[in-house]
C-alpha cells in the first residue's frame, strides 16, 4: 500500500512504545506543528507541516526548538 501524505510513518501507523507519546498538534502563526510538552511549561517542535516552503526556514519553528503556547 503506498500513502501520499506529508505525515510522518508514525503518524499513520502509532505504536505502544512510542516515544512521543505526549505530543499534539497546535497552529502558530498558519503553521501546524506537531509539538511535545518539555513539563516546564515549554513545548519542543518535533515537527512542521506547511505548503509554504518559507515555514521550514523560520529558526524560530524548526525541530527541536523550544516555544511557549
Amino acid at each position: 500500500m503506498i500513502l501520499y501524505t506529508p505525515l510522518n510513518e508514525h503518524d499513520i501507523f502509532p505504536t505502544e512504545d512510542d516515544e512521543y507519546n505526549n505530543y499534539k498538534w497546535v497552529t502558530i502563526n498558519n503553521r501546524v506543528m506537531k509539538v511535545q510538552d518539555m513539563k516546564d511549561g515549554t513545548y519542543e517542535v518535533l515537527q512542521t507541516i506547511s505548503t509554504d516552503p518559507n515555514d521550514y526556514l523560520d529558526e524560530q519553528y524548526s525541530p527541536g526548538a523550544k516555544i511557549r503556547l
